[in-house]
């Protein structure tokens, strides 16, 4: 699989249309994004995995609600529409991805999710694919289940330390989440459907075998096993509830109490913002002002429409009285020669005399002309006329009022959405600066604490209630292969049916550990490949994976490394992603935001160095503290095939730039 391009807009900080053209030159398969703290890297991986799968992720991985990816700035206009395209090639497809999001009709003015509504729309090689079958499709070149290794928050890496420690109710979830990417969750589903089918079999047994003589004991005590297990798994379900609710309390609260030193810092802006609010309002009254006193005069605007009709008629008056001036001065010309023509009595081109009756048509033709020439001295005087009035109307002239209001209403508006922008950043910063009580950090950090024991007691708890559930299932199992010692027993068909269901189940469970036996071990040999390639201490011999799929250092001896840095956890967690992506799906693209924070340079090298050979396309969202772009990069400079550069255009907007290294 390659990305071709990813289009946004107003999605999180691309209000304005947003690309990226990806690399895909296979020999320049590298692309980077720099950009500052808070300047939507994060939201360009949130672009692409909502394009993809309509979910947006944010801190603890908790989904973003759709109404918070909406631009801000763009609400001030009243514009909810958000896009995404992506286009991007797979199995020798080409397939153009667009998800939209935008208002319901009946909305006016949307204050939750629910009151937007998506759509999406997948084209493969310029033929649109039916709605039903646009998830098939994507599964099958990207499937959700292996978005965390395909889109990866470097800011999680530390997460997969968790999985190092057997119990860790964390790396539970992350092993969980291993595991559905390597595909193991569709034998679980087909264990846990026999399960049922066992239970449901095994009820039918016991009403069937509780009227045979000498079984009716055993029969019952099965059906009191049955109902045990039922109650265990209902505990473990609201046990596992309640873990979850309580991880999310406390993770709030952990949020808020970072947000606290976050907002402490905030008070600078506070003035400017203020500063702000005071200019927009400044300008909003001076517009005002400058808008009455076009009104004033507003009305010449309307005469000089009507006027405009009058004028232009004049003017085509004075062109034609013009022309009969012209005409008039070639006629006195004429006149002149022919009076000369008569007083010398002679033609001065040919000298012929002019006498008799030639010279008496002559003058009657010179009294003619003359008679013709007073008439035409009234068109001098229409002209003067003429010429009066434009004048006249020539003072009365519209002031392009019009425009000009239209202008200053444009500058109002702008000064009002600047004015709204300010208040609002004026209150939240308000609010949260009044919510910084000493006080109240103190109670919720305590509350924290409270949390976490009680996190740990309801972990505790679950194990208790999976050893339960083991212990009774072994009964079970016990209860049955004494039924079915019974040859009376043995002949019924319920007994037929569960011992089928139960031989089906273990067979299903002895393959989910084949398979993770199997998935682990190519894991942890693809992970140490990675592992010795990114890692600058060439004496480890590689990595040992557990159940959980944590990863240990091996040194030169064969012992576990006990004592890692935090760089050598990162590049442990970096060879686990690899791993696990190359052994859940087909070579495809990686895109990684802030993978390098705690890494030194060489092993950054390394790193640089070796997934561009693993991956269809590496694409690395950075800041300049990680990579810094005039130096670090040398050694892969003629693998990188696009560099751009996140611009600041204000607080809540970003804009992105095709940039050199």
């Amino acid at each position: 699989m390659k990305l071709i391009r990813l289009t946004m807009k107003n999605f999180m900080p691309y209000k304005d249309q947003a690309v990226i053209d990806f690399p895909k030159d296979g020999s320049q398969n590298v692309m980077l994004v720099f950009g500052d703290n808070m300047r939507g890297k994060t939201s360009l991986l949130n672009a692409l995995r909502w394009g993809f799968y309509e979910k947006a992720l944010g801190r603890h991985s908790r989904l973003i609600p759709l109404i918070d990816i909406v631009n801000k700035d763009a609400l001030l206009e009243d514009n909810w529409r958000v896009e995404v395209f992506v286009e991007f090639e797979a199995n020798g497809d080409v397939f153009e991805l667009r998800r939209t999001a935008d208002r319901r009709s009946p909305v006016v003015r949307p204050s939750r999710s629910e009151d937007l509504q998506t759509s999406v729309l997948l084209k493969k090689n310029g033929s649109v694919v039916a709605g039903n079958q646009v998830a098939y499709e994507l599964d099958q070149v990207a499937p959700e289940q292996t978005s965390r290794f395909f889109l990866f928050d470097g800011e999680l890496l530390q997460e997969y330390e968790e999985l190092l420690f057997e119990g860790s109710e964390q790396g539970r979830q992350i092993k969980d989440a291993i595991e559905q990417a390597l595909g193991v969750p569709t034998l679980v589903r087909g264990r846990d459907e026999l399960g049922t089918i066992l239970k449901n079999a095994s009820r039918a047994q016991t009403k069937a075998l509780a009227h045979i003589q000498g079984l009716k004991a055993q029969a019952l005590r099965t059906d009191a096993l049955n109902e045990k297990l039922e109650a265990f798994e209902a505990d473990q379900k609201y046990l596992e509830a309640s873990i979850s609710g309580v991880r999310e309390e406390r993770e709030n609260l952990e949020d808020e109490i970072e947000a606290a030193a976050t907002v402490l810092a905030l008070k600078a802006k506070l003035d400017a913002a203020r500063a702000d609010r005071d200019e927009s309002q400044s300008t909003i009254a001076r517009k005002y002002t400058e808008r009455h006193e076009i009104l004033a005069s507003a009305w010449k605007d309307m005469l000089d429409a009507r006027l405009g009709e009058k004028k232009r008629k004049l003017r085509e008056e004075q062109l034609r009285v013009t022309g009969e001036i012209k005409t008039t001065s070639r006629f006195e010309a004429d006149i002149d020669r022919l009076r000369q023509l008569i007083d010398t009595d002679s033609c001065p081109t040919c000298l012929q005399p002019v006498t008799g009756q030639i010279r008496e048509t002559l003058k009657t033709t010179l009294g003619e002309m003359q008679a013709g020439l007073m008439a035409q001295k009234d068109v001098s005087a229409r002209l003067n006329e003429i010429s009066a009035q434009l004048g006249n109307l020539e003072k009365i002239r519209g002031s392009g009022a019009g425009q000009r209001l239209f202008q200053i209403q444009k500058d109002v508006n702008l000064a009002q959405i600047k004015l709204q922008k300010a208040e609002n950043e004026i209150e939240d910063i308000e609010d949260k600066i009044d919510e910084q009580d000493a006080a109240e950090i103190a109670r919720k950090r305590s509350r924290i604490a409270d949390l976490l024991k009680e996190e740990g007691k309801l972990n505790s708890d679950v194990d208790s209630v999976r050893t339960n559930i083991r212990k009774v299932k072994e009964d079970l199992a016990i209860a049955r292969k004494a039924i079915e010692g019974v040859a009376s027993a043995r002949a019924d068909k319920t007994t037929k049916k569960v011992a089928l269901t139960s031989n089906l189940e273990r067979a299903f469970s002895a393959s989910i550990e084949k398979l993770r036996d199997r998935l682990r071990g190519k894991v942890e040999q693809l992970a140490s490949d990675a592992f010795r390639e990114m890692t600058t201490q060439g004496a480890y011999q590689g990595l040992q994976i557990n159940e959980n799929y944590g990863l240990s250092i091996i040194d030169s001896h064969g012992r576990t490394v006990s004592m890692r840095s935090a760089g050598a956890e990162q590049i442990v967690a970096l060879s686990l992603i690899d791993g696990l992506n190359r052994t859940g799906r087909s070579a495809g693209p990686v895109v990684m935001d802030t993978p390098f924070g705690r890494l030194d340079p060489k092993h950054r090298n390394n790193i640089l160095g070796y997934l561009p050979s693993v991956t269809t396309q590496f694409v690395l969202f950075v800041h300049g503290g990680e990579i810094r772009r005039e130096t670090d990069l040398e050694s892969i400079k003629d693998r990188i095939g696009a560099v751009y550069d996140l611009i600041e255009v204000s607080e809540t907007q970003t804009k992105i730039e095709r940039s050199k290294l």
